[in-house]
């Protein structure tokens, strides 16, 4: 691709974003797009399997939407009962520490007593949305909200033994994003224009004080990062080269030329291996991190791409991802509710977008369908349990924790390779 055509992609991509948060308080960033993309990569360096898919709890093996292939990525799938490793997990969660380190809102937690150390993982949340996601309130952290893929994400690294360190950005108010390598997000910065990076700052002296007080210092480092936070995690190496043993991107791509400026600014420390999680449904993103995997394995960087697909909504999905707050009758109910609406199609698989108020709305028809017990789920934008689980189902523009095994397994692999 030429690089004005993929520069017109990246705008595209990015001003999706930014009309959906002026224009709605109710959306997180979605880029929208309803196409599948239908190119197929060669398998990338450090991995035997770059097409690898995610499915639901029950998609059939021969469903088209999933390429024909399981994926069981997540331990936390409950099979046909409504317990899952999250929801009988959750008291493991309880150490996440909150704390305010030089005025940078931060909250961290140690692998569980008797798991081997393996390294630590730094998470950058996206846009609208903070370090209190990624664990529940408790008596360390009473500010947590703990939302379901956060929260299954955090718990598959700590078993797997690893720290988890999670920063919020700078922006605290509006957006919540960060400053991006893009010059968008909370604040602009960009590595042409030499203003100062403040959000990569805030987490480095989070990081600086944190792992050598907690004894970490020696791990591998890792960063995970989603939408916003897939941009900020992508400007990680410029502002900290040769600190990071891997980088983790959800739903987010980088610029083009990222690669050849970095090399230009550090001269020693190689890029470090880059593994991209993307939702084809959104073909904009899609094409963009074709190109990012292109520029990568051509500069001889490893690389790992995964596919996330839609999903069915089954009857006990939501109490699954969503205990304690959705209980199994509760999680049946909100089923036969949507099914009976028509927002299910004959396969259980969401109709429509549920960002979008077609029809009134997912939460429109709960509200119609008069549930009861309906005033204690939380339904808000950006703190809904249910609204990322139905985004995730969706698969348009979410956060995903059932790739979180495939990506710890293709880190440890690539470190030992």
């Amino acid at each position: 691709m030429r690089l004005p055509m993929l520069r017109f992609v990246i705008a595209a991509a990015l001003l999706a974003v930014f009309i959906l948060n002026l224009s709605s308080k109710h959306l997180r960033p979605v880029f929208g797009s309803t196409n599948y993309a239908g190119k197929v990569l060669e398998p990338t360096r450090g991995s035997n399997d770059a097409r690898r898919v995610v499915r639901g709890h029950f998609g059939s093996i021969g469903d088209e939407l999933l390429g024909g292939r399981p994926a069981p990525n997540s331990k936390a799938a409950g099979g046909n009962t409504p317990y899952s490793l999250l929801s009988k997990s959750m008291h493991l969660l309880s150490g996440g520490k909150y704390e305010e380190i030089e005025g940078v809102e931060a909250v961290w937690q140690a692998p569980p007593t008797g798991a081997p150390r393996r390294g630590v993982m730094f998470i950058a949340h996206g846009c609208n949305h903070g370090a209190i996601d990624w664990w529940p309130s408790s008596p360390s952290c009473p500010q947590c909200i703990g939302l379901p893929e956060e929260l299954n994400l955090t718990l598959h690294c700590l078993l797997r033994g690893y720290a988890v360190v999670a920063v919020s950005s700078a922006a605290r108010r509006a957006s919540r994003c960060w400053q991006s390598i893009f010059g968008g997000g909370g604040d602009p910065w960009d590595y042409n224009q030499g203003s100062s990076p403040v959000d990569w700052m805030r987490v480095r002296r989070v990081l600086d004080v944190v792992l050598p007080r907690e004894g970490l210092s020696s791990l591998p480092l890792f960063a995970l990062g989603a939408s916003s936070g897939g941009a900020f995690a992508l400007g990680l190496p410029l502002v900290m080269p040769g600190r990071f043993s891997g980088l983790g991107v959800q739903i987010m791509g980088g610029p083009p030329g990222l690669l050849q400026r970095y090399r230009t600014l550090n001269q020693s420390a190689p890029w470090p291996p880059t593994l991209f999680v993307h939702m084809p449904r959104d073909t904009n993103l899609a094409q963009l991190v074709t190109e990012n995997i292109r520029e990568l394995q051509d500069g001889n960087v490893r690389t790992r791409e995964i596919r996330v697909r839609p999903q069915p909504l089954t009857p006990l999905y939501l109490t699954q991802r969503c205990a304690p707050e959705v209980d199994e009758q509760t999680s049946r109910e909100l089923y036969d509710a949507l099914k009976a609406a028509g927002y299910l199609d004959a396969r259980d698989y969401l109709r429509f977008n549920p960002r979008s108020q077609h029809g009134g709305g997912w939460r429109g028809i709960l509200k119609e369908a008069g549930l009861a017990g309906l005033e204690r789920l939380r339904l808000q934008p950006e703190v809904s349990p249910i609204a990322e689980e139905l985004n995730l189902l969706y698969a348009g523009h979410e956060l995903c924790s059932e790739t979180t095994t495939d990506m710890l397994d293709w880190f440890e692999g690539v470190m030992g390779s």
